[in-house]
């Protein structure tokens, strides 16, 4: 978990945004998600840089909640539903535009593959992290597609 949340703040997630906070055990709707980072799309940076973003970016807050599919026993498809509302529920309280739910596991990997990839919701998302393989499976959104290009197992 440390591994992946250390590699969006300081790796390749900066590419997306500049994520200043980072929680543990973030309760949103009686979940609790193992870790939750947040912070906006203005990146920082020298003169030039905080000029260019300024002039071409869009201030957007954005998050990760991030969830360990192990730590469930029997997690189905309901699970999942529980969780994409409790994201949509903590974007809306940190008036978020961008949102990922990153899952963690590494026991019953294809069943939560197809769960994953069968979300249809465009408004968060979706990634899954096969923990022994590395590999990722995503959602069908934008976001979800794009999620693979950030995120490092």
């Amino acid at each position: 978990m440390t591994k992946v949340e250390r590699s969006l703040m300081a790796g390749r997630g900066r590419w997306v945004a500049d994520f200043t906070e980072s929680f543990r055990n973030y309760t949103v709707n009686d979940i609790e998600f193992d870790a939750f980072i947040r912070g906006n799309t203005r990146v920082k940076g020298f003169l030039l840089s905080r000029l260019f973003s300024f002039l071409t970016n869009p201030n957007y807050s954005v998050g990760c909640f991030f969830f360990s599919t192990d730590s469930v026993k029997g997690f189905d498809r309901k699970h999942l539903i529980r969780l994409i509302t409790a994201a949509k529920s903590g974007m809306k309280a940190n008036e978020m535009q961008w949102a990922w739910l990153f899952l963690l596991g590494s026991k019953n990997i294809e069943t939560l593959k197809k769960y994953v990839e069968g979300v249809e919701d465009q408004t968060v998302g979706i990634a899954l992290l096969d923990i022994n393989s590395k590999n990722i499976a995503h959602n069908k959104s934008y976001l979800g597609r794009q999620a693979t290009r950030y995120i490092r197992v």
